[in-house]
């Protein structure tokens, strides 16, 4: 992988006869200017082809600015609902997160227009569906651009440039596979193109097929247990369950205490007597991560065209055309279910708690996915005398997201029995009706469950259970969401006057663009019936005006000694959104290059920029998902330490006033905040310089110091965060997020959200029913613009070519981002406190990450050898490590986690010498981490009782380990 320095003009194919001006550089409206005061790095296809990555998502999670992973990797099997597939981002799409501010604050262009948005919550752009074959280069802009773009560019501009022309044809095939197993992937593409005196076109299709990577194929899961690297056995201390079920005198959970197990069998006609007594309180224990994906297996089509054509000598359209066809399965592991056996059901055991916990291992939970994208732009290009030129843009995209999944059908949120004094009940579940209800159920409970008729769970079998059973407890979810965005702008730019240095130019212009985003669910899973529910469709209409000034004060015709060449760029926008979420901004933005010689430049921005809260952020609706919005209680899953008076225990589990982890009862209200939602809002410095000295031709030096502040940034808590905050509230006493915590809520205020809340979906999980007297905490994790963060660091560049006497040429390259301060203020006037290198279940960046190698070019051999450097961080919160009992523990001192080192090695062969078929053929032998480096081990549960603990951090680093890739590539 390489990245070029600044952008000072960008090549036409070498094969093209006529260069036309569709010429796209980001970071300026003006044509044929560079973007004064910042470089824009260049990535090449032959430079993703020689990576030996299948999507350019797998390509930009290399790059050492894309901080904490980018947004939804496969293997990030939880994370936060925003991260994860669980959660809204529901085909599980790869995104960009320059700087580490999150997708939201990167802005994604194709041709440089704006495409639809993908996930739930429509907060990042799916690079997935892109194919690599159909890339001619990759435009990288490391600043600020909302002056030029508008909302989003706040931490930079990836701009993802087409082909458009080609002459003739190009084969690719592509084979890769993982060392340890799993990840077999096949790529194939095929384009055509022609090119003419005025233009030309190209057509294409790539189609790719990755088979899936099971978590039992990676040893650093070890089936759920750490203890062999000092981490915790969290199959022992969470998973106690198995096909053999076990009983708790106490309610039934992964972390309660075992008094009893059922021995194999039909589990017909059973007493206390052939029980068998279990003295650890342990019992059976299962292998969480047994059949569960962390990479899915998944298959893309993609097809595509593109255009140029220039009509006589002042007129030149282009456009392209592509869609693509995603489809994925991601298996789920087993489900582990835990309950009460009532004596209704016919195979309750008389005399002892039936309350158990039991492994359903019929067959793994699934959960299918799909992505469609249409997405096509027009453009035209036209004389308006002299050096003006006039440019108008259409373009639409459409991305339409659907997943399935198999879930526990655990609650019941639309229909209700009567209650005393008049009040309504939520109804049995289907999974309370199935197993029987409890001695003291109410006659209405009974008579419901009678009425469906179900047949009676036996929880204690070891057979096959039969498939009415599996529908009883485990139901589905069908997601179906549509985003899609139209755009239109028009844009004039021209010489204004001549200068000393050379002449003043000006580009000016309008843009529009309407957004939409809706969808719709079918699920049985918190109902006893088929339901439906329509999310309501949000909808915004976006208009700016912008303009952009370019003058270069010092050139050929006046420069002097040291000051050769100093050009300045003055840009601004108004950007005005209607809809839901209504906003308005300008944002101005300096540039300055300035040339002391010929062979350096120094340069210096400074600008503003915004990003408009994502429509779905701004949507209260109701959402009864995952990821979505909702409200619901648990009394199983949240956990303070057993001696805490910090909130009253609930005793589901542990024992209050005993040593370890007990549970305590909480509502969490999740998704949209509304539409007071304001965007966040930034500004960004930066000073660089890059040197080519001339007495050193083949070495190039840049660096760029950069310094951002933003404020009103949009937070919420998110899953993976919560338990590494409930961790750091009850060891310090307080939380950064502690205004969105309502520790020890009065009993009307619960009562409220329970009655009037339209998104109470109840209370799910294990553990008797729960009052709102119950209720120890609510906890807020809607949006909000709640938190300020400025940070600072410096990009850097280096790269040294030579040529050794007869040993061909050699390039010595390093280049990578290093981050000075990271300082999050959580709430207004908390404070700034730093969390550079701070472990977070949903991503901090690290200090520095960088790659650094030698290529080799040799006649027609081409080598090159990389070095990823991922630098070492700690965790602070949010982490777990074993007491005397081997049970959880949230750390209380920071516990480093190291480095990582990966080595990539490329070699490439032309095989045109050999002439024939061979002619335009070229051999790629990729090996990714072929030392095969395991992620650093870091025990990050979400919480106490979490199941699936993480063993590394995958916004950090990845658990595929050594891949091997072959590629041919053939032009006709």
């Amino acid at each position: 992988m390489c990245i070029a320095g600044a952008l000072h003009a960008q090549e036409a194919t070498p094969s093209s006869t006529k260069d036309l001006d569709t010429v796209v550089v980001t970071g300026t409206n003006i044509r044929g200017a560079d973007p004064a005061g910042n470089a824009v790095q260049v990535i090449s296809a032959e430079q993703i082809r020689d990576s030996g990555k299948a999507t350019i998502g797998d390509f930009l999670r290399d790059l050492p600015a894309n901080f904490a992973g980018g947004v939804g990797m496969s293997d990030n099997v939880q994370g936060g609902q925003d991260s994860s597939v669980a959660g809204s981002n529901m085909t599980g799409g790869q995104g960009v997160n320059l700087r580490g501010l999150g997708a939201l604050s990167t802005l994604v262009l194709v041709n440089g227009r704006r495409v639809a948005a993908a996930g739930q919550y429509g907060d990042f752009v799916d690079i997935s569906s892109i194919p690599t074959n159909a890339v001619s280069h990759m435009e990288v802009l490391l600043d600020g651009a909302s002056a030029v773009y508008g909302s989003d560019a706040v931490g930079g501009v990836v701009n993802i440039i087409l082909k458009r022309s080609d002459d003739g044809a190009q084969s690719s095939v592509r084979l890769g596979s993982t060392s340890q197993g799993g990840g077999e992937q096949v790529q194939v593409g095929q384009t055509w193109g022609t090119q003419w005196d005025s233009g030309g076109l190209i057509i294409g299709y790539e189609y790719n097929r990755q088979k899936n990577v099971l978590a039992n194929d990676r040893d650093i899961y070890n089936g759920g247990d750490f203890s062999d690297r000092g981490g915790i056995n969290w199959r022992r201390m969470t998973a106690r369950a198995g096909a053999e079920a076990n009983l708790f005198n106490g309610t039934a959970a992964g972390n309660g205490v075992v008094a009893r197990r059922v021995p194999g069998g039909a589990g017909t006609g059973l007493t206390a007597g052939n029980l068998i007594a279990v003295t650890d309180g342990v019992g059976n224990t299962y292998n969480a991560w047994d059949m569960v994906d962390i990479l899915p297996e998944m298959e893309r089509n993609t097809a595509f065209f593109g255009f140029e054509h220039g009509v006589g000598e002042s007129l030149e359209l282009n456009g392209d055309l592509r869609y693509s066809q995603r489809r994925g399965t991601y298996n789920q592991g087993y489900q582990a279910l835990y309950g009460t056996v009532g004596p209704t059901n016919p195979y309750f055991i008389p005399g002892v708690a039936n309350n158990y916990g039991v492994l359903i291992d019929d067959r793994p939970l699934q959960r299918e996915v799909a992505s469609d994208v249409l997405a096509a732009s027009f453009s035209a290009l036209f004389d308006l005398g002299g050096s003006w030129r006039g440019e108008a843009a259409l373009s639409y995209s459409r991305e339409e997201q659907r997943r399935s999944s198999d879930v526990q059908r655990n609650a019941n949120i639309y229909d209700y029995l009567p209650g005393a004094g008049g009040t309504q009940v939520q109804a049995p579940t289907a999974i309370q009706c199935s197993q029987g209800l409890a001695a003291n159920a109410s006659v209405a409970a009974r008579n419901y469950c009678t009425g469906l008729n179900y047949t009676a769970f036996n929880p204690w079998t070891t057979e096959a259970l039969p498939d009415a059973v599996l529908s009883q407890l485990i139901g589905y979810e069908d997601l179906k969401f549509t985003s899609w965005l139209a755009q239109a702008s028009f844009k004039v730019d021209g010489d204004l006057f001549k200068m000393p240095g050379g002449t003043a130019k000006l580009a000016a212009g309008a843009d529009w663009r309407r957004e939409n985003i809706g969808g719709g669910l079918a699920f049985n899973w918190r109902s006893t019936s088929d339901q439906r529910e329509a999310f309501g469709t949000t909808e915004r209409d976006v208009g700016a005006l912008f303009t952009e000034l370019a003058f270069p004060l010092i050139g050929k015709d006046n420069q002097m000694a040291f000051a050769k060449k100093l050009d300045v760029s003055i840009a601004g926008r108004y950007e005005r959104g209607r809809g839901l979420g209504d906003f308005s901004t300008f944002n101005p933005k300096v540039g300055i290059d300035f040339k002391p010689t010929d062979g350096l430049t120094l340069r210096g921005s400074w600008g503003t920029s915004f990003h408009a809260p994502p429509m779905r952020y701004a949507y209260n609706g109701v959402q009864p998902i995952s990821g979505g919005n909702g409200a619901f209680m648990r009394a199983d899953l949240y956990t303070a330490p057993c001696t805490t008076t910090l909130v009253p225990l609930n005793g589901v589990t542990g024992t209050p006033g005993g040593t370890g982890n007990c549970t305590f009862t909480a509502i969490v209200i999740s998704g949209g905040a509304g539409p007071t939602l304001k965007p966040e809002e930034s500004k960004t410095w930066t000073l660089g310089f890059d040197w080519r000295p001339e007495w050193l031709p083949g070495l190039r030096v840049g660096a760029s110091y950069f310094n951002l502040k933003i404020d009103e940034r949009i937070v919420r808590i998110q899953s993976g965060q919560l338990g590494g905050i409930l961790a750091q509230l009850f060891s310090t006493g307080s939380t950064p997020y502690i205004n969105s915590l309502e520790v020890n809520p009065g009993a009307a205020r619960v009562q409220d959200i329970i009655s009037n809340d339209p998104r109470y979906l109840g209370q799910l999980g294990a553990g008797p029913v729960q009052t709102a007297a119950d209720v120890a905490m609510i906890v807020n994790a809607t949006q909000l613009n709640l938190a300020s963060l400025k940070m600072d660091g410096v990009d850097f560049d280096f790269s040294y070519r030579f040529e050794p006497d007869r040993a061909g040429s050699l390039e010595l390259f390093a280049r990578g981002t290093w981050l000075n301060s990271y300082e999050v203020e959580a709430t207004p006037g908390s404070g700034f406190v730093d969390q550079l290198g701070r472990y977070s279940a949903v991503g901090n960046p690290v200090p520095l990450r960088s790659m650094q190698g030698v290529r080799w070019n040799y006649g027609n051999l081409h080598a090159a050898l990389t070095m990823n450097y991922v630098d070492d961080y700690q965790c602070a919160s949010g982490c777990f490590r074993p007491n005397a009992l081997g049970a959880p523990v949230a750390i209380t001192s920071p516990v480093k986690i190291d480095s990582w080192k990966t080595f990539d090695f490329n070699v490439s062969y032309d095989l045109s010498n050999f002439g024939g078929f061979f002619s335009d053929a070229r051999v790629n032998f990729t090996a990714l981490n072929f030392t095969d480096a395991a992620p650093p081990f870091i025990d990050g549960g979400t919480a106490a009782n979490d199941v699936l603990a993480d063993p590394y951090d995958p916004t950090n680093a990845n658990v595929m380990g050594r891949t091997l890739v072959l590629a041919f590539d053939k032009r006709w």
